[in-house]
């Protein structure tokens, strides 16, 4: 209401006004305010009584009545319309894995992306990869944790190549202990193992983190319930689960217990009688 963002000259070309510095000499400067209400209020008051009502210098016009008159009845309903998207933007590489990490999220891109940075542009609902100004790929926008791989990025030439960093980190992972190890095989198993391997690191790091002793167990409680996923193994060793008996071990004790007690069995010594002397024969 102060005055349109854009008013037409005689030409009827647009001219740009510099609205924000007329509102700033003649309804900030000066004033104080109690809270944003207040605020509000005073805007409302000086848009109406004090700057909608004066002549303005390039359309000779009151800015109010002109709004009234012209613009107003162009205005659209407020229900409904679209906010503005602000998109993100964040630099990112592409991990030797064929992913790259945005906002706790991975995507995949080829080989030939493998080291680089992307510049990642973002909005509500579309991830965007960009290498140089050149749009590489759009995404659906995944909620953090989430997982997107395209497994045609992967080169089925240099699966043999590919498949050395695994076989490695089976090894290493042997090495802390045999139930890692073979969580570690069972993570890795499968056409794309190279798939996991920012999972298969992270496992690894948690040696560091919480000793392998405990690690093993963890790992050996997250094989009895088949959870092939390195995050619980964290959770079950936070939570000190790793000690807790595990489904083999539980339907053994329940075996155990099934079977019922002999009450009225008599002990083992109740049937040794003491034999008789032989006599010896006649002479």
């Amino acid at each position: 209401m102060i005055d349109a963002a854009v008013v037409r000259h005689a030409t009827g070309k647009p001219k740009v006004e510099r609205n924000v510095q007329y509102l700033r000499e003649n309804f900030f400067r000066g004033e104080s305010w109690l809270d944003l209400a207040h605020v509000r209020r005073g805007a409302v008051r000086w848009c109406t009584e004090v700057a909608g009502q004066r002549v303005h210098g390039t359309t000779r016009r009151q800015p109010l009545a002109v709004f009234r008159a012209v613009e107003q009845s162009a205005l659209g309903p407020l229900e409904g319309a679209k906010r503005f998207d602000p998109p993100m933007w964040q630099q990112c590489k592409v991990h030797p894995d064929h992913h790259f990490q945005f906002d706790k999220a991975i995507y995949s891109l080829p080989t030939e992306y493998v080291g680089r940075e992307l510049w990642i542009r973002a909005d509500r609902n579309v991830v965007r990869a960009y290498l140089n100004g050149t749009l590489l790929r759009s995404y659906a926008r995944l909620e953090p944790g989430q997982r997107y791989t395209d497994y045609d990025d992967y080169p089925k030439e240099l699966a043999p190549y590919a498949l050395r960093d695994p076989q490695r980190m089976i090894r290493e992972a042997h090495e802390v202990g045999d139930y890692v190890g073979r969580f570690m095989a069972e993570l890795l198993a499968g056409t794309f193992p190279w798939a996991h391997l920012r999972q298969a690191h992270k496992l690894l790091r948690l040696v560091n983190k919480y000793g392998a002793a405990r690690l093993d167990g963890a790992c050996r409680r997250a094989l009895s319930f088949d959870l092939i996923h390195v995050g619980r193994v964290e959770t079950i060793v936070r939570q000190s689960l790793e000690k807790e008996a595990t489904p083999e071990s539980r339907s053994k004790q329940m075996r155990l217990h099934l079977i019922p007690s002999a009450r009225f069995l008599r002990p083992a010594e109740s049937f040794t009688h003491p034999q008789p002397e032989q006599q010896g024969e006649p002479e």
